[in-house]
């Protein structure tokens, strides 16, 4: 089987942590990034597969410091997934009291956050064999499926990295590089919280199949949920 070096973004909790052990055991080597706290990495630290490395997302001078570091112990990725993001959204405010100041922090880890990190790693997938970008997105992105009346901030900047899928798609198709954009689910996780549907390790055996399979740059069908799905954008 071949083995592919993953760079996966927000890897120290749910989705994030689940994505960096399945790889790991699958053989891959893994860059986990994180931005303030290990957690959960502190356990895998030791595996010499993987390199852990701080950086913060919402922030230019982090990702480019993580950047230098990287780039230092990998001259390519194979597969870049786009995997940190919060929510910060409190269901009982209306568009009357929402926290705008909230709602641009959203945007910035969740929107923004994902055109940083491309901005300096697009280069390293581009010199990479399986030339895969992965944007965790979500059904709360979807416009012809909304059916919320809040959660602006939260949906606003999964259908902002929507678009940001579909851009990438059409610049990156002549360069080989494929793009999806996957809804992984209601996780248990603590943005999901403990009543959700499945758990992240069931996203991240989905997230991982679909990463597996050999993808058409020319095909616009991007944006699916962790089974392959297709979503209406």
């Amino acid at each position: 089987m071949l083995t592919y070096t993953i760079l996966i973004t927000g890897a120290s909790k749910g989705l994030g942590y689940s994505l960096t052990k399945l790889y790991l055991s699958k053989g891959h080597k893994v860059i986990a990034t994180y931005r303030k706290n290990l957690e959960k990495l502190e356990e895998l630290k030791d595996n010499p597969n993987v390199i852990i490395c701080q950086m913060d997302v919402s922030e230019e001078d982090s990702v480019k410091k993580a950047f230098e570091c990287i780039r230092e112990k990998t001259n390519h990725i194979d597969i870049l997934i786009n995997n940190a993001a919060v929510y910060l959204e409190d269901r009982s405010k209306t568009i009357e009291n929402i926290d705008i100041e909230k709602a641009i922090l959203t945007l910035n880890i969740n929107s923004i956050g994902p055109l940083r990190v491309l901005k300096y790693f697009y280069n390293l997938v581009e010199k990479g064999a399986k030339k895969l970008i992965i944007n965790v997105s979500s059904e709360a992105g979807s416009i012809s499926n909304c059916w919320r009346d809040r959660e602006y901030a939260y949906c606003m900047s999964k259908s902002a990295l929507n678009m940001l899928s579909a851009i990438l798609q059409n610049y990156s198709k002549t360069k080989g590089i494929k793009v999806l954009s996957i809804h992984p689910g209601w996780m248990r996780t603590d943005m999901g919280g403990p009543d959700a549907d499945i758990s992240p390790e069931e996203a991240a055996e989905g997230i991982y199949e679909l990463s597996m399979k050999n993808w058409d740059v020319n095909d616009k069908n991007i944006y699916m949920d962790y089974k392959g799905n297709l979503m209406s954008w």
